[in-house]
């Protein structure tokens, strides 16, 4: 199976499919330079998600947690703000119309993960992103348009974004990109915080 096939089986994004492979999360190998996968093995690490193992705590204590967690919502069409603020009820949901906005929230209350529409006035979603990874690198990135494009989306890859999602998006796959996005974020951060703690020294 290649990434697209896997995506369609698992109902996710295709990029997530990719980052989820590159880190490990999914069992996965390369042939050239294509990652590549075994049904059986896709289908064996799905029930393990099921049953609760394999990392399924994880993401199991995410869903239940999710309400501590804060998503900004950037976009010019009040529509999809207030679409995500009903519809993500399981989080702190702020919005912004704008990418100025957007920044100064950032500063302000430093979300966990943003939505962020690529075409708004003013400064764009790209140079939104750069922007906002420069304030703090941790923060979680999804980028949202109806108007996608392939050097768009290679530009926000570059730039630290987790994935890109076209307009108009499922919600079903949304709110699973979101959750999987906060798991596997949160986990290096986990991991490098504890590398980072120094070591106590026994007193002689």
């Amino acid at each position: 199976m290649d990434i697209k096939q896997v995506a369609e089986y698992l109902q996710m994004n295709k990029m997530t499919v990719y980052k989820l492979a590159q880190k490990g999360t999914i069992p996965a190998f390369k042939v050239a330079s294509e990652w590549r996968f075994k049904k059986e093995l896709i289908e064996q690490w799905l029930m393990n998600q099921l049953k609760g193992k394999a990392g399924m705590e994880n993401l199991s204590a995410e869903m239940k947690l999710g309400h501590d967690k804060t998503v900004l919502v950037v976009d010019d069409e009040e529509v999809i703000r207030d679409f995500f603020i009903r519809t993500l009820t399981g989080y702190k949901v702020l919005t912004a119309s704008n990418g100025e906005e957007a920044l100064n929230i950032i500063r302000k209350d430093r979300p966990d993960l943003v939505l962020l529409d690529i075409k708004m006035p003013g400064i764009d979603g790209i140079e939104t992103l750069k922007r906002i990874k420069e304030i703090d690198s941790s923060i979680v990135v999804i980028m949202l348009s109806a108007f996608a494009t392939l050097e768009n989306n290679m530009s926000a890859a570059r730039l630290g974004a987790y994935t890109s999602i076209a307009k108009p998006f499922d919600l079903e796959e949304m709110t699973s990109i979101i959750k999987v996005a906060m798991v596997s974020e949160a986990e290096p951060k986990k991991t490098k915080a504890h590398l980072n703690t120094p070591k106590k020294t026994r007193k002689k």
